[in-house]
């Protein structure tokens, strides 16, 4: 039995007993409330030329493993590692300049992604009736953190926590144990598109959650859409809805 599984049976024992089973759901909104990629895929058409990656996802691979954990823990400017890695990427110092007076005046807000999904902020709003805590996780960099409290999508949560606040990207360990300590007693699930962070999650005790066919990685409840979530939530949440 791995640790999510135990831990869905530590919250079945407390709430037979009688203690308390709260349940907060933690959503990492990156390719869950929002497509994460935009900048990426639009930074890739921008830099052009036969390469020998067939898409993006492929060729910020290594950028995503290796370099944005120090710029979410806002140790590190985003173009600064940016310009690293494409010069990594076998572009030319000039190229990468000219990649930077094109596209830095649009990130880092193309991080934020594209608009939210509407029926997605919906469930989420649906959910809260039955007194399930919704806390956002958000890997963003210092220049637009401030920007999260503004975000309309973020309306939909008790509370928004970026990854420069806790110190470390989201898919570390840490984050989650210090968010379970922030959180206090509760049932803690983690939805998200990141294996990484699932995994992260899961080693720290808490239960995960995969809603859709193309799920990142196995978890402890697997849903086939957001609307399952409903249904769900109401089975665990904290009181009925109204």
């Amino acid at each position: 039995m791995d640790e999510a599984e135990g831990y869905a049976d530590e919250w079945e024992f407390s709430a037979g007993a009688g203690l308390s089973s709260r349940l907060t759901i933690v959503i990492d909104p990156k390719n869950t409330l929002f497509d994460a990629t935009v900048g990426q895929r639009w930074l890739f058409q921008l830099i052009g030329g036969q390469r020998p990656e067939p898409d993006f996802s492929i060729f910020f691979e290594e950028w995503t493993a290796d370099y944005v954990s120090d710029i979410w823990r806002g140790q590190r400017p985003y173009w600064d590692a940016m310009k690293e890695y494409l010069c990594s990427k076998g572009l030319s110092g000039g190229h990468v300049d000219e990649l930077w007076r094109a596209a830095s005046r649009k990130f880092p807000e193309l991080e934020s992604g594209g608009k939210p999904f509407p029926e997605v902020l919906q469930i989420m709003e649906h959910i809260r009736q039955y007194g399930v805590e919704l806390i956002c996780l958000w890997e963003t960099t210092q220049q637009v953190e401030p920007r999260a409290r503004e975000q309309n999508w973020t309306k939909g949560f008790d509370q928004v926590v970026t990854s420069q606040e806790l110190g470390c990207a989201a898919s570390n360990v840490f984050a989650y144990q210090q968010l379970r300590t922030q959180i206090g007693e509760s049932v803690c699930v983690l939805h998200s598109a990141e294996a990484r962070s699932l995994a992260a999650a899961a080693r720290a005790g808490w239960l995960t959650l995969a809603i859709g066919r193309n799920a990142p990685a196995a978890a402890s409840v697997s849903l086939s859409n957001w609307a399952d979530l409903i249904p769900w939530a109401a089975l665990r949440g904290n009181r009925q809805a109204a």
